[in-house]
This record gives structure tokens, C-alpha cells and sequence, in this order.
């Protein structure tokens, strides 16, 4: 039997660069991208789960932070010389929706990369000493954003505007659940949430697709069928919430949700557009009215983050603790009804493209890219189509969807 079994096919080109789609019987989907350069190779594989479904929080976090710190073939120290060796790297990280493993490496040192990541799949140590380390580290780091406004207002936000929901928590999770973390806990998690048909890897570089496809097939072909099943429900926002919290310092942080749409419609693009007019650079409504022309503080912005449920726009400013009341109701005013003309419609759209294909100037990035279209619905062509959408948007389009959301907020004052 051939070395893999071809059951869907794509085949499109970019500036020249064909990008193709396979799908081994297990159901792992691979996104190959040739490029011609110095012979580097990046790939990042994308594990549909996050932290969906967790019985303890945190605990993806902590299962995707061992997977590189040693594997029953490998010690940490020789996962990472596999990489670092060829002046590559590997990482391992927990979202809210997805694990990720990204890796570079050069061309030469992909056989030997792909056997290690094999190895990290399929048999992850998760010693007992490591654990209690990046237990001890993860538990510090979540004591030292109590410390920080920002912060602090993330985590409340999180709380109040997506209660009941897995985006109610960070991924890093809570201190009462890491405590409670066990070596069992994470062998189930890792067992539960890696399925073939959860998995997909991008892989871009100077490589022949014909010579990798033999490579990839024995890593991957071996994992545990079927699929994760994400149950993903929508925390509708229905009244105004603000919350306030108390903590020392001489700054007061404002964080704001806003209703937004759901990504798997055109409107995604249009609120793109929309969230870079109000809060994104120096030029953006929120900037030039609250920090410029009132004084309020440095540092503001809006950001509309996708996820793949609870859409939301997030806006942030940073002030002083005499300003906050009046900070917060212009920051709330600012977004749902600053002016906007046309010409800002189109200064944004500049910069979101601009911003999109600086950030692909690695092949890092290109494999991110194309994975996390894949991953959260979009499909990796949209890692091809992504500026043309976003300068397809219309003044119209950006106006109707403004109208249509932005009705209620949900609001954190951090304040001394």
C-alpha cells in the first residue's frame, strides 16, 4: 500500500508558491507550503481543544507546557539541542481554543525534528519533578498578575462578561485547580484531546513535498483516531455590567467588552475594520480623542479577538484614579458613537493589511497563519484571501455592523 492515502487534494498558488492539502486515513490534515530560500523549514501543528471541557483549570496549560520538557526517548535537553542545533527553535503552548506546537528548523534537520515531535506526541514523560515545577511557576505567575492593573482587569473581565463559559478563565487557569493538578490529570488530558481528527499541522519551507510526505506520514499516522468534541456555546451579553476592584497602586485600568460578531460570517471582516478605526495605532478614534485631545492617559486601544464562540470587542484604557469616571463614560461613548468618515474606513484597512503581511514575513508565521485559519473554520485559503477580504469592506459594511452591535457593554474598573 502506498505510504499514504490521498483523500483530498488542494492545490493553489500564492505569488508562485504552491500550497497543497492532504489528509492521511487518519484523519490529520497536513498544509504544505514550498518556498525557495536558504533551506529553513517551519511548522506549526494546531490541536483543536484549548480549554474546552477541562475538569481542572489549568490543566491544558500544564499539559501543553511538559510536552517539551522530556518524552521516554528524549530528555528535554536533547528536544531542544534538535532544534537549537540547526539555530531553530520548538515551543509548546495553551489557548482557549487550541494547543499548538510550533518548530523551525533547517531542511537537513527535519528528519530528526519530526522524529522528536513524534516522540512528544506519542510519549510525553510528564515527570512528577517537572510538574511540581511548572505547578510552583504557573501558580507565581498567577499571584504576580494580581499585581499588575491590566491584568488583574483582564482576569475580572473574563469573569464577568464570560461567565459559565471555558473563556471564563485563563488558559493558565485558577489557583485553586493548579494545586490540585496530578500526574494522572495530565495523561487523561492528553489522551482525550489528541485525536487525529482534531490535528492539524502546516508546514512551510524549502523542502520537496514528495520527499516530506514519507517523513510526515510516520509521525503522524499512528495517533489515536477519531475526534475531540468541543462543546461550544455562545454567553450572550443582555445588560450593562460594570464591575469595580480594589487593589494598591496609582493607576486605574478601564476594560470594556462590547457585543460583537460571530467570525463565520462576512461581518467578521467588516468589525475587523471597525475595531482598527476605533483603538488600533495613533490614528485611531480612541487614541486621538482620550489620550490626545483629553489627556486621559498613553496607552488606549480596542482589540476584537477571534474565538470560536462569545464574540467580543475588548477596549482598554490605562488613566489616573481622578479620571476613571469620566474615562469610563467616554471610552463607552468613543466606541459606540465616535464619528467616522470614510477616509478612516480606509486608513484602517491599510493598516490591518499592512500589519497581516509584515507578520508573514517568517516562515514561522506563514505555517501559524495557514494552521490557524485551518483550525478555527476559516480553511487555510484564507491565509491567501484574508487582505482582499478585509479591502473589500465597504464604508457601509463598517457602519451597519456598528449599528448592529456595540449596544452593551460589560465593564472592569481596576482602581486604588
Amino acid at each position: 500500500m502506498s505510504y499514504i492515502i490521498l483523500l483530498l487534494i488542494f492545490s493553489l498558488s500564492f505569488g508562485g508558491v504552491k500550497v497543497q492539502e492532504r489528509v492521511l486515513p487518519n484523519g490529520v490534515k497536513l498544509i504544505l507550503k514550498e518556498t525557495r530560500g536558504r533551506g529553513i523549514v517551519s511548522g506549526v501543528i494546531f490541536i483543536k481543544s484549548g480549554t474546552h471541557g477541562e475538569k481542572k483549570r489549568g490543566l491544558t496549560n500544564l499539559t501543553a507546557t511538559l510536552l517539551t520538557k522530556g518524552t521516554k526517548s528524549y530528555s528535554s535537553y536533547q528536544i531542544a539541542s534538535t532544534f537549537e542545533d540547526y539555530g531553530g527553535s520548538l515551543y509548546a503552548s495553551a489557548g482557549d481554543d487550541f494547543i499548538e506546537i510550533g518548530f523551525s528548523t533547517k531542511v537537513e534537520g527535519l528528519p530528526k525534528g519530526l522524529s522528536v515531535i513524534r516522540s512528544i506526541l506519542t510519549e510525553p514523560l510528564f515527570s512528577e519533578e517537572d510538574l511540581q515545577r511548572e505547578k510552583k511557576n504557573a501558580l507565581q505567575t498567577l499571584r504576580s498578575r494580581r499585581e499588575r492593573g491590566q491584568e488583574l482587569a483582564t482576569d475580572a473581565l473574563r469573569k464577568l462578561t464570560y461567565k459559565g463559559s471555558n473563556y471564563e478563565v485563563i488558559p493558565l487557569g485558577r489557583e485553586e485547580d493548579i494545586k490540585t493538578i496530578e500526574r494522572e490529570d495530565l495523561i487523561e488530558r492528553w489522551k482525550e484531546v489528541l485525536r487525529s481528527e482534531n490535528l492539524v499541522l502546516s508546514l512551510v519551507g524549502d523542502f520537496k513535498t514528495e520527499q516530506v510526505l514519507p517523513l510526515l506520514e510516520e509521525t503522524f499516522s499512528l495517533l489515536p483516531g477519531g475526534r475531540y468534541e468541543l462543546k461550544t456555546e455562545d454567553v450572550p451579553m443582555r445588560e450593562d455590567l460594570i464591575e469595580r476592584v480594589k487593589r494598591q497602586g496609582s493607576q486605574a485600568t478601564v476594560l470594556c467588552a462590547f457585543d460583537a460578531p460571530n467570525f463565520k460570517g462576512e461581518e467578521y471582516f467588516a468589525f475587523k475594520v471597525l475595531d482598527a478605526v476605533l483603538g488600533d495605532g495613533m490614528t485611531s478614534k480612541l487614541f486621538k480623542e482620550l489620550r490626545e485631545r483629553k489627556g486621559y492617559a498613553y496607552a488606549v486601544y480596542s482589540t476584537y479577538p477571534t474565538r470560536l464562540a462569545s464574540p467580543r470587542l475588548i477596549a482598554y484604557i490605562g488613566t489616573s484614579p481622578e479620571k476613571k469616571e469620566d474615562a469610563l463614560k467616554d471610552l463607552i461613548e468613543m466606541v459606540k458613537n465616535a464619528p467616522i468618515e470614510p477616509g478612516d474606513v480606509e486608513l484602517a484597512k491599510n493598516k490591518i493589511v499592512g500589519d497581516f503581511l509584515l507578520a508573514r514575513q517568517t516562515r514561522l508565521r506563514q505555517a501559524w497563519y495557514l494552521g490557524f485559519f485551518e483550525v478555527m473554520g476559516f480553511g487555510w485559503r484564507m491565509e491567501g484571501k484574508y487582505a482582499e477580504k478585509v479591502n473589500s469592506v465597504s464604508f457601509e459594511q463598517v457602519q451597519e455592523v456598528r449599528k448592529k452591535y456595540l449596544k452593551i457593554h460589560h465593564c472592569v474598573v481596576v482602581e486604588p
